[in-house]
């Protein structure tokens, strides 16, 4: 298997000297292995992760939580999706470490076929090109604070700076996020500072820190709270892959602490419950509200903008990777990362024109059904069919030639597990199964993707039925 996997990284990394070796790096390696000689530090990877945990959503979900289920709910449900976003995480970014590739370029060797995996490709990159419009406008409607424009202005504006930002890819990226850092911190420690001023008396009483029993409606608003935390968790171990790519395999085990448990430590127990305390000081859920209301008009738009950048880059970024992966599949080789960030940002300016705040939690409910039944295939493929049952041995095969189009392993599992969970989130109403759709969607997804490697016996996994990869079930 060594030898093997040796050979495939050989073939991959022969593009040195070559010309399309300019190409891969300028993308990013959207489409295939990142070579060792372009694996990062920690550190670059932390500042990344980090920039997705400071943004005002999470802040928001806090006073969300906070308001419609109570504090001792809000702490059970984030403490539960820590541990699951944490687990799969862990699970996912091993394998992108040992193999150098996307959770799009893994998908399609995992039970997809190359053609198959196209489908989860486009779902991912359109998440995170309304994940940026959101954003954006979020900071469109922030800047009109100071100076009213028509908002057509404003979107192609804010659409338009982040071009420079993201042109140099996950180096630029790395670094301006770390720089932004010295920004964020002393503005939100300003802001935690004058929101104790402002916090209810009854709020700051020791006797009141006590955490009330959880009764039988509290548990009913843990599994609320477990159903809006769905696309977290499904989304972050597919996101948190294409960033630990760049990690050294050899030493992942390590700097797993740093690049995947430490930014969703921070995410549920510093940026939530954040979201909690400005709540309780403000009486208000919304960011772009209070901290303008704390720290005055121009240092609240200013942490406002600060904020909302960081996590753009990474939604900008990573939606640009997905396309440019995908359109490879048809003859789109030469569209490379840098186009699919125009045509991500052209996209963003057209969703803010139709209003995407307003129309993003449908979508958004949804769409954690989908990708949870995404990891679940990709995990159950992962620990079972090939580390358990060793129906597919070897490292994993993303190259559209030596793959079938369609692999009926992944396709049906996902398709299976995302009609079922659609079918609970549609017709449970309010009741705990909505709740639990997600996550009944990717416990399915991972029971008929190892059932069906079973019983095609990996056959359709390789364009050639005699590949050596298959030998573990001869």
């Amino acid at each position: 298997m060594s030898g093997h996997f040796v050979t495939d990284r050989a073939e991959t990394n022969s593009f040195e000297g070559h010309e399309h070796d300019a190409q891969h790096r300028l993308d990013d390696y959207a489409r295939t292995r990142v070579p060792e000689s372009e694996k990062r530090g920690t550190g670059s990877i932390l500042s990344v992760l980090v920039g997705i945990v400071t943004a005002f959503f999470f802040l928001f979900l806090g006073g969300l939580f906070l308001q419609n289920y109570g504090a001792t709910a809000t702490w059970i449900g984030v403490s539960i999706g820590f541990v699951l976003t944490t687990s799969l995480c862990w699970i996912t970014c091993f394998a992108a470490s040992r193999e150098g590739l996307t959770a799009e370029l893994m998908t399609r060797g995992c039970g997809f076929g190359s053609i198959g995996s196209v489908l989860t490709t486009l779902i991912y990159g359109v998440t995170f090109v309304i994940l940026a419009a959101t954003e954006a406008q979020i900071l469109a409607t922030n800047i009109a604070l100071v100076w009213d424009l028509p908002d057509i202005i404003w979107y192609v504006f804010v659409a338009a700076i982040f071009i420079p930002m993201v042109w140099g890819g996950i180096a630029n990226i790395s670094k301006l996020l770390s720089w932004s850092t010295l920004l964020y911190l002393p503005l939100i420690a300003v802001a935690i500072w004058l929101a104790w001023g402002h916090m209810p008396e009854h709020i700051t009483d020791a006797s009141a820190l006590k955490p009330p029993e959880l009764t039988t409606g509290g548990w009913v608003g843990v599994i609320a709270i477990m159903g809006t935390l769905s696309s977290i968790v499904g989304l972050n171990p597919l996101e948190s892959a294409d960033y630990n790519r760049y990690i050294k395999h050899e030493s992942y085990r390590r700097a797993s602490w740093v690049t995947v448990v430490l930014p969703y430590a921070l995410m549920y127990f510093v940026a939530i419950p954040m979201g909690m305390y400005f709540a309780s000081a403000t009486g208000e859920i919304n960011p772009g509200i209070y901290f303008v209301s704390l720290l005055g008009l121009a240092l609240g738009v200013a942490l406002a903008w600060v904020s909302q950048v960081r996590i753009n880059l990474t939604n900008i970024h990573l939606g640009s990777i997905a396309f440019a992966s995908a359109s490879g599949q048809f003859g789109g080789s030469k569209l490379g990362r840098r186009f699919w960030t125009i045509a991500v940002l052209i996209a963003v300016v057209v969703l803010m024109v139709l209003d995407v705040l307003g129309n993003l939690t449908l979508f958004l409910e949804w769409n954690g059904i989908f990708l949870l039944a995404w990891v679940g295939c990709l995990v159950s493929d992962l620990l079972i069919v090939r580390k358990a049952l060793k129906i597919v041995d070897g490292p994993i095969e993303y190259r559209s030639s030596r793959l079938r189009k369609y692999n009926p392993v992944g396709i049906i599992a996902l398709v299976t597990a995302t009609m079922i969970g659609s079918l609970a989130w549609s017709f449970a109403g309010d009741s705990i199964l909505r709740g639990l759709s997600g996550y009944i969607a990717f416990a399915v997804a991972a029971v008929v993707h190892a059932l069906l490697a079973v019983m095609t016996q990996g056959r359709y996994y390789f364009a050639d039925s005699r590949d050596e990869r298959l030998k573990a079930r001869r």
